[in-house]
C-alpha cells in the first residue's frame, strides 16, 4: 500500500508538467503511451497477454497513415514504426485483437466515444478558434486539409469498423486486412479546381444519358397509343400525368438519400449507406400502400376533373395495369441513389441502354402486333415489365459488378429513425411536387387559349423538360460530391464543389439556351406538321431558351441544397415563388394582359430567376459549421441506434 501511495503521489507531481493531446501524453514531437494504466478484466479493450493477438487499445497516436491501407495488417499496428515527420521515435502500443467477432460494434463505438471525450476535454475551444479564424484557416492550395488529424483518424476507424465484419478471422494471431474494396478515401484525396471539374463531368455524362432514357418511357407510350385514336391519346396523356404526380412523391422521398448516403460514404460509414437505403425503401413501400389504393381507384377522382366518361375509363384502365410496376420503379430510384453515393453513376445508364430499346419493342408488339398485340393496354403492360427489368438488372449490377461494399445485410437499424428521415424527405417531396404541379397548371392554362396554343405549349414544355434533365444531372453530381466531403469533414472541398456546381449550372444553361435558339425550327417540326403550331412554337422558343439559364440554376442549386441537408430552405423558396408569385403572374400576364403563352413563360421565367438566384445564394453562403453539426448529430443518432441493436 505504501508503494502504491508513493507512485500515486509521484504521478500527481508530474501531471502539471505534462501536456496531453487527448491521445496520450507528450509534446509536439513525441507521444508516450499510457503504459501505467493497470490491466482491466472488464473491458476487452484493456486485455494483456503474451501474444500480439491479446493486446488491445491502450492509447492512440496521430500517425495512422497505415490504418485503412491495403498493404497494412492490423496485427502489426502495435509494432514500432520509423520516425515520424516531426522527428523522433514514435512509440505506440496500439494493436487490434486478431480474434475479432462478427460484430465488433460495441468495442469500436466505445473507443470512439472515449477518445472523443478525451479530445473534447483537452481542446474545449477548438470550435470557437475555428470560427474566429474564418476563411484564413483554410488551405486552398490543392484543397488539402490535414490539420484535423483526430477527425481523420476517427473517420478511418469508422470506415474500418464496417470492414472488420467482412474480414473477421477465427484463429488467434492471424492478420486482418482492412482493404476498402475500392472505396474512395476522401480524407486524403487531393482536390483541385481541375480535378473537381473533371469529377463533375465524369459523374454528369452518364447521369444525363440515364435521365434522358428514363423520359423515353412516357414518350413511347404516347406515340404508340396515339395512333389508335384521339380518345386513347388523351387517356394515355392523362394517365401519364397522374402517374408522374404520384411518382414525384416517392422521388421526393428518395432525395433524402442525396443527403444521407453520400455523407455516410464520405465519413467512411460504408454499411451506413446500405442502412439508409433500406430505411428509405421500407418507408417508401409502407407509404405506397395508401397511394396504391388511391391509384387503383383513380377513376373515381378523375371524373371530378375530366367530364368525358370514356376518357376517364381508359385512363383508369391504363393506371390499373401500370400499378404493379410502380413498386419496382420506386425501388429502382432508391437503389440508383445508393449507387450514386458510391460514385457509381454508370450503372443506371447501362441498365436503361438495355431496357429503353426493349420498351420500344415491347410497346409496339403488345399494342400493334397482330399475334400478341392487345391494343391499348399493351402500353402499360410493357411499362410494368420494363420497370421490373430495370430494378432486377440494377440489383444484379450491384451484386455481381459493383456496389455491394456498402451492403452489410438486412439490419434492424432500418426500422428506426423514420421520423428523422422524414425531416429530409418531406421538403424534398415539396420541392419536386411544387415544380411538377406548376407545369401541369401552366398546361391547363394554355388549354383555355385554344388548340394551337395547347399544342405549342405541349411541344415547348416537353423540350424544356428534356433540357432540364441535363442540368438536373449536373446537380446530382454536385450534390453527391458536396455530401461526400461533408461526411469526410472537409469543408473547404465541399465549398469548392458547391462553387463549381453553381458555375457549371450557369454554363450549362447558356449552352442549352444557344442550342435551343439555333435548333428552334427543327425542334418545333418534330412535334407538329401544322404550320400555325410550328410558327407559334418557333416564335416563343427564344423566350423558352433564356428561361433555361435560370432553370439550370434552379436544378443545380436545389440539388446542392439536398447535398448540404438544407432541403427545407429549398421547399420554402419553391412553394413561395411558384404559388405566391409565379402562378398569379401567369394568370395576370396570360389572361388579363392577353399575352397568352408569352405571358405564361414570362411569369415562370421570372419565378425561376428568383428561385435560381435565391437557392444559389444559400448554397454559396451556407453556415457550414451548422451543416457539419447536423451531419454529426445524425451520425451520433445512428451510433446510439447501433448500440441498441
Amino acid at each position: 500500500m505504501a508503494v502504491a501511495n508513493l507512485i500515486s503521489q509521484t504521478l500527481q507531481e508530474l501531471q502539471p508538467r505534462l501536456r496531453t493531446n487527448g491521445f496520450g501524453i507528450g509534446n509536439a514531437h513525441r507521444k508516450l503511451s499510457l503504459t501505467f494504466i493497470p490491466p482491466s478484466t472488464k473491458s476487452p479493450l484493456f486485455q494483456y497477454g503474451s501474444s500480439p493477438g491479446q493486446r488491445s487499445f491502450l492509447s492512440l497516436g496521430t500517425d495512422y497513415e497505415g490504418l485503412g491501407n491495403d498493404r497494412d495488417r492490423l496485427g502489426s499496428i502495435g509494432e514500432e514504426d520509423e520516425d515520424d515527420e516531426l522527428g523522433g521515435e514514435l512509440s505506440r502500443t496500439v494493436s487490434l485483437p486478431s480474434q475479432i467477432s462478427e460484430r465488433p460494434d460495441p468495442e469500436l463505438n466505445w473507443l470512439l466515444e472515449e477518445h472523443h471525450r478525451h479530445y473534447s476535454s483537452v481542446h474545449p475551444s477548438d470550435e470557437s478558434e475555428e470560427e474566429s479564424e474564418g476563411e484564413d484557416t483554410q488551405d486552398y492550395h490543392g484543397y488539402q486539409d490535414d490539420s484535423d488529424s483526430f477527425t481523420q483518424l476517427m473517420s478511418r476507424i469508422r470506415r474500418n469498423q464496417h470492414q472488420f465484419r467482412k474480414n473477421s478471422v477465427t484463429s488467434v494471431g492471424s492478420a486482418v486486412s482492412v482493404s476498402q474494396q475500392g472505396a474512395e478515401d476522401f480524407d486524403h484525396e487531393k482536390v483541385t479546381i481541375r480535378s473537381e471539374i473533371n469529377k463533375l463531368l465524369q459523374y454528369s455524362i452518364p447521369l444525363i444519358i440515364t435521365f434522358l432514357l428514363e423520359q423515353i418511357f412516357s414518350v413511347v407510350s404516347v406515340l404508340v397509343v396515339g395512333h389508335i385514336g384521339k380518345n386513347e391519346l388523351a387517356a394515355v396523356s392523362l394517365a401519364t400525368m397522374t402517374s408522374n404526380i404520384v411518382f414525384a412523391v416517392f422521388e421526393g422521398l428518395a432525395t433524402a438519400l442525396d443527403t444521407l448516403c453520400p455523407q455516410a460514404y464520405g465519413a467512411g460509414d460504408l454499411y451506413g449507406v446500405g442502412i439508409h437505403f433500406q430505411r428509405c425503401a421500407l418507408m417508401s413501400m409502407a407509404l405506397f400502400v395508401p397511394f396504391g389504393i388511391i391509384w387503383w381507384f383513380a377513376g373515381f377522382f378523375l371524373k371530378f376533373v375530366v367530364p368525358e366518361p370514356e376518357l376517364v375509363r381508359l385512363a383508369s384502365l391504363f393506371l390499373k395495369v401500370m400499378l404493379p410496376g410502380a413498386p419496382a420503379y420506386i425501388l429502382f430510384e432508391n437503389l440508383k441513389r445508393y449507387l450514386q453515393a458510391q460514385g457509381i453513376f454508370e450503372a443506371g445508364t447501362y441498365v436503361l441502354l438495355i431496357c429503353a430499346p426493349l420498351n420500344v419493342l415491347m410497346s409496339y408488339l403488345l399494342v400493334w402486333n397482330k399475334y400478341i398485340g392487345v391494343g391499348f393496354i399493351g402500353a402499360p403492360i410493357a411499362i410494368t415489365i420494363n420497370f421490373w427489368m430495370m430494378f432486377i438488372m440494377l440489383v444484379g449490377y450491384t451484386v455481381f459488378i459493383d456496389g455491394d461494399k456498402c451492403w452489410g445485410g438486412f439490419s434492424k437499424k432500418s426500422l428506426y429513425h423514420w421520423k428523422d428521415l422524414m425531416h429530409l424527405a418531406i421538403p424534398g417531396v415539396i420541392m419536386l411536387e411544387v415544380e411538377s404541379l406548376s407545369y401541369e397548371i401552366m398546361t391547363l392554362f394554355a388549354s383555355y387559349f385554344g388548340t394551337e396554343y395547347l399544342a405549342a405549349q405541349s411541344a415547348v414544355s416537353t423540350i424544356a423538360s428534356l433540357v432540364y434533365m441535363i442540368s438536373f444531372s449536373v446537380g446530382i453530381a454536385s450534390s453527391t460530391r458536396i455530401a461526400n466531403f461533408i461526411g469526410a469533414r472537409r469543408i473547404d472541398c465541399a465549398k469548392l464543389a458547391a462553387k463549381i456546381g453553381i458555375y457549371g449550372a450557369v454554363i450549362t444553361g447558356i449552352v442549352d439556351c444557344i442550342l435551343m435558339i439555333v435548333l428552334k425550327r427543327p425542334l418545333a417540326q418534330m412535334f407538329s406538321k401544322d404550320e400555325g403550331v410550328v410558327q407559334m412554337t418557333v416564335d416563343i422558343f427564344p423566350l423558352i431558351a433564356v428561361v433555361q439559364v435560370f432553370d439550370s440554376m434552379n436544378a443545380v442549386a436545389g440539388s446542392c441544397l439536398r447535398g448540404q441537408g438544407m432541403q427545407r430552405i429549398g421547399s420554402y423558396i419553391n412553394l413561395f415563388v411558384y404559388y405566391v408569385i409565379g402562378m398569379p403572374l401567369a394568370w395576370y400576364f396570360g389572361y388579363y394582359l392577353d399575352f397568352k403563352l408569352v405571358g405564361l413563360w414570362l411569369s415562370i421565367g421570372f419565378g425561376l430567376f428568383l428561385i435560381g438566384v435565391s437557392e444559389s445564394w444559400f448554397v454559396l453562403n451556407a453556415d457550414w459549421q451548422k451543416i457539419m453539426n447536423e451531419a454529426d448529430q445524425r451520425k451520433e443518432d445512428e451510433l446510439e441506434n447501433g448500440s441498441m441493436d
